[in-house]
């Protein structure tokens, strides 16, 4: 039997989760996927996926891949997964992939989501996260002029995976207000951020820098001369993980 290469999209709740990449002694999205896949083909399976998420992140459109011999079709492959995946994780799609497809090498571009919420509310517990002071959008909107393009982010760039190359692009920042339809009352902004790639705990750097901007600890001219630092002591705290999303990723197909 020919073995056959899938491609998959899923979606998962981080927050019971460390982390997407598989780690001795504790849940992950990626151990929890290929332990069902040994479940349904009957051996292991390792799969690859476009990029890692940290503990607690949450997924919208990850993109992984695999290769199994099977005769089943890419709609049961999905319906079998999702019959015996925790419901936290569920797959949106499966299709057949190319050989040479490659979730993290083929990307093209990804897209990142943050919440941040004006009110604790129940519904948003590990979902947004809440400032208790106002944001002023139309600072941090001047402030993320200066970090759209291409630049070396060492300075948000967080220590523990070190990149050689920490020249990343980034294609837009977007900060609006989001209706929140089960609370209307509870005012939400949106932070998106689209690149061709980015470092480790870099869109969370962002955002942290972006939110002191907002509320007046920095001055939105401070962020040139941050990336000009190189130096990650520069930049402002990192904000939450539960409350950012991997929105999507892009491939030229």
């Amino acid at each position: 039997m020919k073995s056959i290469k899938f491609k998959a999209i899923v979606t998962y709740d981080g927050t019971c989760f460390f982390g997407w990449q598989s780690q001795a002694g504790n849940r992950t999205i990626q151990s929890e996927i290929e332990h069902t896949l040994e479940n349904i083909f009957g051996s292991p399976v390792k799969i690859k996926a476009s990029g890692r998420t940290d503990a607690s992140v949450h997924g919208l459109r990850q993109v992984f891949s695999f290769s199994v011999k099977t005769e089943m079709s890419p709609i049961q492959v999905l319906r079998a997964m999702n019959s015996l995946l925790d419901r936290k994780i569920r797959i949106k799609q499966v299709s057949y992939a190319e050989e040479d497809f490659h979730p993290r090498f083929c990307a093209e571009k990804k897209i990142y989501r943050y919440l941040i919420c004006d009110f604790p509310s129940p519904f948003l517990i590990n979902r947004a996260w809440y400032i208790g002071k106002e944001l002023n959008l139309s600072r941090m909107r001047k402030a993320a002029i200066s970090i759209v393009g291409t630049h070396d982010f060492t300075s948000f760039q967080a220590s523990g995976r070190k990149a050689e190359n920490p020249v990343r692009t980034i294609e837009y920042i977007k900060i609006k207000k989001e209706y929140f339809c089960i609370d209307p009352d509870i005012k939400i902004v949106l932070i998106e951020i689209c690149g061709t790639g980015f470092l480790y705990k870099m869109v969370r750097n962002i955002v942290g820098t972006l939110v002191d901007v907002g509320i007046g600890k920095k001055q939105p001219c401070e962020i040139k001369n941050i990336i000009e630092a190189k130096n990650r002591n520069f930049a402002s705290a990192t904000a939450p993980g539960y409350a950012l999303y991997l929105g999507n990723v892009m491939y030229s197909d």
